[in-house]
């Protein structure tokens, strides 16, 4: 077994020639084991919140084994699976805000926004708007590494080296109180927002504009929550001018953030929510677009009855059975409610211990 790797011998490319990684041979808990005898503590989740629930826990890996014996792939265009019909009415039941019936499942958070931006458009299509076309997005913002994603994805270090490849969108401020809304309430701040979105809206002619996507927290700017009342505004401009409303959850969702969705802190029901990450707790590659019932009453009533066009993993029976042991373990443990109550005390110790440093400017997350 290899202790350390050589990476310019080595078969594997790996994303940085500059790094030396630790090769994992184990993991367990909260800890990564590491073929030198390194205890790596997971501290980032499996790099950004995918690990969840820890690593190696037992239902989880009985449900992994038990699939197994069962069928591991059964494309999605041509059969439904059982482990697939059994998590989209867990996730509807259980977690997705109300009138959010229909769910749809690919491999990637990545695959997710786009499946999103996607649904926007068939949706605007299916009721004879071709000319809405428009994405907008907020700076900073992060919604996966494809080229499409890329292209409505505000997160600039990301997004330079691919420049000549993206298509046109449009984004706004980022919704940043600390640095942009000094000497403003967050309410207060959170109407200057709102506008922004408003004002690139009119700009941008309100009938060739399909979607809006945001995080409630982005993660790429460290947990940075959008202000108080943000998006009940952004829920308002979007049904104002017929605009579709996507929450990208693929960091925040299924309980990270005290409540199933980081949405939720708004009292907002998005159109489209996109999930990955902690949806299979990083056991196996799944993620899924949430869709509200106003866009599948349009769907539905479309006489050819296409959605969208399939991949080749969607709906993945392996990864939906672990999926659905993982929030069946999320729902039954109460684990929603105990990240509240955890982030509630790390947040009452940071500022008791760093809320006057000097150094110190913000102490956010959820």
């Amino acid at each position: 077994m290899m202790d350390q790797v050589d990476l310019m011998s080595s078969s594997l490319l790996p994303m940085n020639l500059n790094t030396d990684y630790p090769v994992i041979v184990r993991a367990e808990g909260r800890h990564l084991y590491a073929a030198d005898g390194r205890v790596y503590l997971d501290g980032a989740s499996g790099g950004v919140g995918a690990v969840n629930i820890g690593h190696a826990v037992p239902e989880v890996l009985a449900a992994i084994a038990e699939q197994s014996q069962k069928v591991c792939h059964a494309n999605a265009s041509l059969f439904m699976n059982a482990a697939a019909l059994e998590l989209a009415e867990l996730i509807v039941q259980e977690f997705a805000p109300e009138q959010m019936n229909k769910v749809y499942f690919v491999s990637t958070g990545t695959e997710a926004t786009e499946l999103c931006v996607k649904f926007a458009r068939v949706y605007h299509l299916y009721q004879g708007h071709p000319e809405r076309s428009k994405i907008i997005s907020r700076w900073s913002g992060y919604h996966g590494s494809s080229l499409a994603a890329l292209s409505f994805s505000g997160r600039t270090s990301r997004r330079t080296d691919f420049q000549p490849y993206y298509f046109p969108s449009i984004r706004i401020r980022p919704a940043y109180h600390f640095r942009d809304g000094r000497g403003m309430s967050e309410e207060a701040y959170a109407q200057v927002c709102a506008r922004d979105l408003e004002d690139a809206i009119v700009r941008e002619v309100p009938e060739t504009v399909s979607c809006f996507i945001a995080e409630p927290f982005v993660n790429t700017m460290g947990a940075c929550p959008a202000p108080a009342d943000y998006f009940e505004l952004v829920r308002e401009i979007c049904d104002r001018y017929g605009v579709l409303m996507i929450s990208d959850e693929v960091v925040t969702g299924y309980g990270r953030t005290g409540q199933r969705f980081g949405i939720d802190h708004w009292n907002t029901v998005p159109d489209l929510i996109a999930c990955g990450k902690g949806l299979s707790g990083g056991y196996s590659p799944i993620a899924c677009a949430i869709v509200h019932d106003k866009i599948w009453d349009v769907l539905k009533s479309h006489p050819s009855g296409n959605t969208v066009a399939g991949y080749t993993h969607a709906a993945n029976p392996l990864s939906a059975a672990t999926a659905k042991a993982v929030l069946r373990y999320i729902f039954d443990h109460d684990l929603v409610t105990r990240s509240a109550q955890i982030g509630e005390h790390l947040q009452g110790l940071l500022r008791h211990r760093l809320g006057d440093h000097p150094h110190v400017g913000d102490i956010r997350g959820r």
